[in-house]
């Protein structure tokens, strides 16, 4: 490069790295700059997903820093290692051919003067001491999504001796190291940057009103992700359904929308004194929603296949809870020649970014339907008040969470059965045969006549061949 570029970091980025950078970006990458030999120098930045924090921020940092002290150091880590194989690596080798003295390793690079840049995730916290600035070696430390990073990893850095500390990532929880660099702890800070979506133009529109429709604009994750703020942990203990929205939808309900093809149920099997539910869906509509006591598990089972022949259902149309007591209850359905679709409340979520994990990602796509105003439900006082009373809360990475079932006994609550039971009738199965017909944008009355059109065979399961669609497409309900 020439030496005119090494002497100025806007110019190094916009013409020897041909990345253009947004007034924010330039001001956090000169204060790195200009601070590169002095000691201790702290700088954090929140910026929401999508800002261009990885690639024209920490990218362009570490090349900065290497470009200009062939023997300096850059050490990174991050609580994802996705972060840095799919995001932070890719942003510094697309760079590679201007550096072609410098080796590109995996998660390393090395200068030909034996200066070097390290990343590791924040599970190896052994790999965040013993490092130190030394003369011609200025040491730059990056802590990246340092929202997520544990205190421990802070406090080993802590003891590091460097001349610049970066903290960078959208924000969070209002708790943590991360969150102190902005409130408690700013003084120690020579610079700390919030930035908003009016500081990010590339992020169109329609991307924020899709984001903001689909969570809430209150969401959490919107907040945080799309606003750029941090959040309270409880956010005033919210409810993981609006009182005020369901009693606007039950007073003032969508028309109902009957599909022949989307047709599904959810069983929520009991443990103890618990109800057994059985929510019946079709469309937008709750059809049925059958709930009752058995301790005795066989009776219970009994009492589901006597259910699911009365309402002509299909085992691949049916889901049930298969943790804790649910397992043994599926197993025994799948022997009497019912192997239902199993559920894990508690397993990973396909916003896994989002939700904590997949029950509360099932219970945030009925809010959000509830909210819209997009479904019919029964005026069920129980199913309401299930409802309505279960806290949402957030972890560290601002995911959210039902609150346990403990916690709710301990405030004098019951198990949620009949609420559970209805979130997984309307967010699994809906959109299973449109994927299979790959006609996911006609509405539901063409879909119909698509599926009536179908040999008999193919819509109702039956005959030797086994190759109705609903079986085709059983496993990936819900995706």
């Amino acid at each position: 490069m020439a030496r005119k570029v090494l002497d100025d970091v806007l110019a190094f980025a916009e013409i020897g790295l041909e990345t253009p950078l947004y007034p924010w970006q330039h001001k956090v990458l000169a204060v790195i700059d200009k601070c590169s030999q002095l000691d201790r120098v702290k700088v954090a930045v929140s910026a929401p997903n999508g800002a261009g924090k990885s690639e024209r921020v920490v990218g362009v940092a570490i090349l900065r820093w290497l470009n200009r002290f062939p023997r300096g150091r850059v050490v990174l880590t991050s609580a994802d290692a996705k972060q840095i194989d799919f995001q932070i690596m890719p942003a510094l080798k697309k760079h590679a051919s201007r550096f072609p003295a410098w080796e590109f390793l995996g998660r390393t690079i090395k200068t030909h003067d034996n200066g070097f840049f390290l990343s590791f995730t924040t599970d190896e916290s052994s790999r965040a001491e013993g490092h130190h600035k030394a003369l011609h070696s200025p040491l730059l430390i990056i802590i990246d999504e340092a929202k997520s990073v544990e205190n421990e990893i802070f406090q080993a850095f802590d003891r590091c001796s460097f001349n610049v500390e970066l903290f960078i990532s959208s924000p969070g929880l209002k708790t943590g190291r991360f969150y102190d660099a902005f409130t408690t702890h700013r003084e120690q800070f020579i610079l700390t940057e919030q930035v908003g979506l009016q500081d990010c133009p590339h992020i169109s529109k329609e991307r924020i009103r899709d984001v903001i429709d689909t969570y809430g604009e209150n969401a959490p994750f919107v907040r945080s992700t799309i606003f750029g703020e941090f959040m309270a942990e409880d956010e005033n203990t919210p409810m993981a359904v609006n009182f005020e929205a369901l009693m606007n939808l039950m007073s003032s309900p969508p028309g109902a929308l009957i599909s022949r093809h989307d047709y599904s149920a959810f069983c929520d099997f009991a443990a103890g004194g618990d109800e057994n539910v059985l929510a019946i869906r079709s469309g937008n509509k709750l059809l049925e929603l059958i709930a009752w006591r058995e301790r005795d598990t066989v009776s219970s089972v009994g009492r589901f296949i006597i259910e699911f022949r009365k309402h002509h259902l299909r085992a691949a149309q049916i889901w049930g809870d298969a943790g804790g007591m649910g397992t043994p209850m599926c197993d025994m359905l799948a022997d009497a020649g019912w192997n239902i679709n199993r559920f894990d409340f508690g397993g990973k979520a396909s916003r896994h970014d989002v939700y904590y994990n997949r029950g509360a990602e099932i219970w945030g796509k009925l809010a959000r339907m509830i909210e819209k105003g997009e479904i019919v439900l029964i005026n069920d006082p129980t199913l309401i008040s299930q409802l309505t009373t279960r806290k949402i809360i957030y972890d560290r990475k601002g995911r959210a969470q039902l609150e346990p079932k403990e916690d709710m006994k301990a405030r004098g609550l019951k198990s949620p059965d009949r609420a559970d039971a209805v979130a997984g009738a309307f967010a699994l199965g809906s959109a299973s045969f449109a994927k299979f017909a790959q006609r996911t944008n006609d509405p539901w009355e063409q879909l119909d006549q698509y599926y009536d059109g179908l040999p008999s065979d193919f819509r109702d399961g039956g005959g030797s061949k086994e190759i109705s669609i609903q079986k085709k497409i059983g496993g990936w309900a819900g995706e």
